[in-house]
């Protein structure tokens, strides 16, 4: 491994990327947008950033892509001893040994990552923003299952007629049972065999 890009000092986060930078065979671009978090991008899409904590000592790891729904995470806590403070350590200290070990941590992040972006049973890739606008139709449709359910229930507990709020019930049931097979077709994840009642 080349020695780390000095030149960057004091600057702790500069530094940090520039470590992270190095571990990684493919080319990561650091994101200097990006004020207080070491964030490197490829142009495949993939995205992995380091964020210090003075307050903790830690360092939180993170990874993701722009396919994927999910951001694994892990932490990296510093040893300060003969420092001042963590941006004290990563603006001067030797991160050799906290670079194998954050390396390791990063690389488990990325391979929790889909490889490649999920593509929709047409073999079309997914569209993010309708499945992120689907979901948010199967909040409320979940949201309103839930008030429905607890009306139900108290119909239940003083005796009132139930048959046509189960009804409802049923019918909602169903219609976000079709919204959640949306949200999970458009996420790229295949579809269920289960059958819902058709409303």
């Amino acid at each position: 491994m080349n020695d780390l890009d000095l030149s960057l000092a004091p600057d702790p986060v500069e530094r940090l990327a520039s470590l992270l930078r190095q571990r990684f065979d493919e080319p990561w671009v650091p994101d200097p947008a990006t004020a207080g978090t070491a964030l490197l991008r490829t142009r495949t899409g993939r995205a992995m950033c380091a964020t210090p904590d003075p307050a903790t000592n830690r360092i939180i790891l993170q990874a993701w892509g722009e396919w994927d729904w999910v951001t694994p995470t892990a932490v990296y806590t510093a040893d300060l001893a003969g420092y001042c403070d963590l941006d004290h350590w990563l603006s001067c200290g030797d991160l050799s040994d906290a670079g194998h070990t954050m390396q390791q941590l990063m690389q488990s992040l990325l391979e929790q990552l889909e490889p490649v972006p999920p593509l929709t049973d047409g073999g079309e890739p997914v569209d993010l923003n309708a499945a992120e606008q689907q979901l948010e139709n199967l909040a409320a449709k979940a949201g309103e299952l839930a008030r429905q359910s607890s009306q139900f229930t108290a119909r239940l507990i003083f005796r009132k007629p139930v048959a046509a709020d189960a009804q409802h019930l049923v019918r909602l049931a169903g219609q976000t049972a079709r919204i959640a097979g949306l949200v999970d077709m458009l996420r790229g994840h295949a579809p269920t065999t289960d059958r819902v009642p058709r409303c």
